[in-house]
């Protein structure tokens, strides 16, 4: 008899049979005398669309009427796409010498549910095991094996998945439906794209209502130093008071601060980590790094792309040793410095995936030979491992605040003790084509004299600088994948499976979601919301734009997965939101029907009111309605010379009252000529 192991992606399933010695091929399994192992490729089963619930779901237009959808029972559906994957499985779990199934997707509610959808669907009641591991070394796998469990301990995380999927499908099938209906167009809403939109527009306001203002600082020339006022001063005229105060009085030292201090090495990448890095440096986008990094793992140089984890398992500590001398090996240009690889390693923290890192193909590979955006991806995670596991930077923080004429000056001091990766990183910096910016304030420290408290500076030179207050920049994607990476964390529990606004999986394709559909723009690095992307956030309810549903969600989807809440209290909880919604917005007043609507173009002004002149179905018409200025596509003069009264054509009678149009047909001589049309 034969146990049928089923994981979540074919490079999974090749890692295990090697460890189980499964190494001949059937058709998209591998199999020996005792396992099978076969793969499923994401979801193969997933939840069915409106229409399997009724032929009046299918109709086009939409219809309100037929809102809200809220299925009694729900239907699953095999993917297109992967549809012949899915026959494999069920033929597979259907066979006669299958005597036990072994669930070894992703150790999480999402990996859970893409196994038993498929399970549920083929109908199959075989026994179930679960294997629960996040790391891939042979040692790991062989350990997950011996501690396997009934997968029915699992049900909890299972409704947990689920509920989620269900309620995604609940709010956004409504919410996408009932808004596209009032506003004729289509308009995606998602539980994680909405918010991700207003997140955008919300900068954008920012930016635009900014108002640059200046304000005025004194600083005191000390010679080996210069000490700046704390306060700010808006007024020029009261910072040139202090600074002549300042000139006839004891400049003098009434506190100091001395501290040493030590900065932790940056952890590993996970994907969101990496989609900012890379764009931040090369200006690739989430989705660009995603595509790079996952051909990457497909030539198996790189991890798993799709990871939440910033650290590795303890099983993985003499690969990662491994593997940092190939990488020194590889990029010899970075300084090989002590480094220590328990700083990276906590198995706590490591759920479906460990964080990214190359692999020992790296020492076998030629980086010259990949294209530059994979090299350029495979080099920051190179680095990143070297810099993670790299000694910690130790300075000391010398701050001194001085007193003159009742007002408080203040200068920071540093004196490096320790490099550390730092110095690695700088040296590492220095090999970018182009150099990232320094962090904030990081170069602003100066070493200080020997200073002491009571000490005085008589006379000092006073100066009085003006400064303009900065405005915030639009998102990039960098900044807009942190924001969301934060997103709603404060109202989160810190033991829910998935914090912030989507996954590291999601994030990409959700702001290209929301590229295609015309609600962001890209303008070099910045994301800009459009016209109707501003309108989107204007006209939805706080609900579907705030992170805060989101921060809900998992809160009571962590307690379902625990078996302390009730996955059907949830689902109500759902589906009277979605009645809400639609009941909420049974009509739109003209004005708020027409946002959406394509904004025109002019085409000049009215030569009777100066009025913008629009093209109409069968005219070209004054936006005056107390106007009759007209021009009508079918005017009788056109028709007879075989001429299309074309917006050009329009365009030009407006700005000059005359056209020149050639081939005229003339209806008396049966000619065509070039003439001039007056208007």
């Amino acid at each position: 008899m034969s146990v049928l192991v089923i994981a979540e992606k074919p490079s999974v399933a090749n890692t295990v049979a090697t460890v189980l010695g499964a190494n001949k091929k059937g058709v998209n399994y591998l199999y020996n005398d005792r396992y099978i192992v076969s793969w499923c490729l994401g979801h193969l089963v997933k939840l069915d669309d409106p229409v399997a619930y009724g032929d009046r779901f299918a109709e086009k237009p939409w219809k309100f009427e037929n809102l809200p959808i809220i299925p009694e029972k729900w239907k699953f559906s095999i993917a297109g796409s992967t549809k012949s994957q899915y026959y494999v499985l069920k033929s597979l779990m259907e066979r006669d010498d299958v005597d036990e199934i072994i669930c070894a997707t992703d150790a999480g509610r999402e990996g859970e549910c893409i196994f038993r959808y498929v399970y549920n669907k083929t109908g199959c009641q075989k026994p179930v095991k679960r294997l629960w591991t996040s790391s891939l070394e042979e040692k790991a796998i062989k350990k997950a094996f011996s501690e396997m469990k009934d997968d029915s301990e699992y049900d909890n995380l299972y409704q947990a998945g689920l509920a989620r999927n269900k309620a995604d499908w609940l709010v956004g099938m409504n919410a996408t439906r009932l808004f596209s209906v009032r506003y004729g167009l289509l308009l995606n809403i998602g539980r994680v794209q909405t918010p991700t939109l207003a997140m955008i527009v919300d900068r954008n306001n920012k930016v635009k209502n900014f108002v640059k203002e200046p304000f005025y600082k004194v600083d005191i020339d000390c010679g080996d130093f210069k000490a700046t006022s704390v306060d700010d001063f808006k007024s020029e005229y009261e910072a040139d008071k202090l600074a002549e105060c300042v000139d006839k009085s004891d400049f003098t030292v009434v506190d100091l601060t001395e501290q040493q201090k030590s900065v932790a090495p940056p952890k590993l990448y996970d994907l969101t980590a990496l989609q900012r890095d890379a764009n931040s440096i090369y200006g690739y986008t989430a989705q660009q790094t995603l595509d790079y990094l996952q051909s990457l793992y497909e030539k198996k140089l790189a991890t798993y792309p799709r990871t939440d984890s910033n650290y590795i398992t303890d099983d993985m500590a003499t690969t990662a040793k491994n593997l940092i001398e190939s990488v020194y090996g590889v990029y010899e240009k970075i300084p090989q410095t002590p480094t220590d690889v328990t700083k990276v390693i906590n198995n706590a923290k490591v759920s479906d995936h460990h964080a990214i890192i190359p692999t020992m193909e790296l020492a076998k590979a030629d980086p010259d030979a990949l294209p530059e955006s994979e090299r350029n991806i495979l080099t920051l995670a190179g680095a990143r491992l070297l810099l993670a596991t790299a000694e910690p930077h130790i300075f000391e923080a010398v701050t001194a605040v001085f007193s003159c004429a009742d007002t408080e000056f203040t200068v920071r001091g540093k004196t490096v003790i320790s490099d550390g990766w730092k110095e690695m990183e700088r040296r590492y910096r220095a090999t970018l084509k182009d150099k990232p910016e320094a962090e904030d304030g990081e170069n602003a420290d100066v070493t200080l004299p020997e200073l002491s408290e009571g000490q005085g500076f008589p006379n000092p030179a006073a100066k009085v600088t003006e400064h303009i207050t900065t405005p915030p920049k639009p998102h990039s994607e960098a900044s807009l994948l942190s924001a969301m990476e934060r997103a709603g964390n404060g109202d989160t529990d810190p033991d829910a499976e998935r914090r912030g606004l989507g996954t590291p999986a999601t994030r990409a394709a959700v702001i290209e979601k929301l590229v295609k559909g015309g609600f962001v723009e890209r303008k070099g690095k910045q994301l800009l919301p459009t016209k109707d992307g501003i309108n989107l956030v204007c006209v939805l309810p706080d609900t579907l734009t705030s992170p805060q549903l989101t921060a809900e969600w998992e809160n009571n989807l962590t307690q379902i997965a625990k078996g302390k809440a009730d996955p059907a209290a949830f689902m109500e909880g759902i589906e009277d939101m979605a009645r809400e919604l639609v009941k909420t917005y049974p009509f739109l007043s003209d004005d708020k029907a027409q946002m959406f609507k394509p904004e025109r173009e002019a085409l000049g002004s009215c030569p009777r009111c100066g009025s913008p002149v629009y093209e109409g179905k069968k005219n070209y018409y004054c936006s005056n309605k107390e106007c009759i200025f007209t021009m009508w596509k079918n005017d009788r003069f056109f028709e007879e010379r075989n001429v299309t009264f074309t917006p050009k054509i329009a365009a030009a009678l407006l700005q000059s009252g005359k056209v020149n149009v050639k081939k005229l047909y003339s209806p008396k001589t049966g000619k065509t000529y070039d003439g001039t049309i007056v208007l």
